[in-house]
């Protein structure tokens, strides 16, 4: 079982949700074109974080 689960208490995922409705309420996008600007960000970002995450676990 993953250890991943939402929580709004956790300041990172705040974060990620406050820049999802700054997409919508000051760019003025529309709740599907902010979702994929999100798929953009993490397809752009998906090997970084995996570098991130061997040096982590080092």
């Amino acid at each position: 079982m993953s250890k991943v689960k939402f929580d709004m208490n956790n300041f990172n995922q705040q974060l990620i949700i406050a820049g999802l409705a700054g997409l919508v309420e000051d760019e003025g996008l529309t709740m599907h074109e902010a979702f994929k600007v999100l798929e953009e960000i993490k397809k752009n970002t998906f090997s970084a974080l995996m570098e991130m995450s061997k040096e982590v676990k080092k």
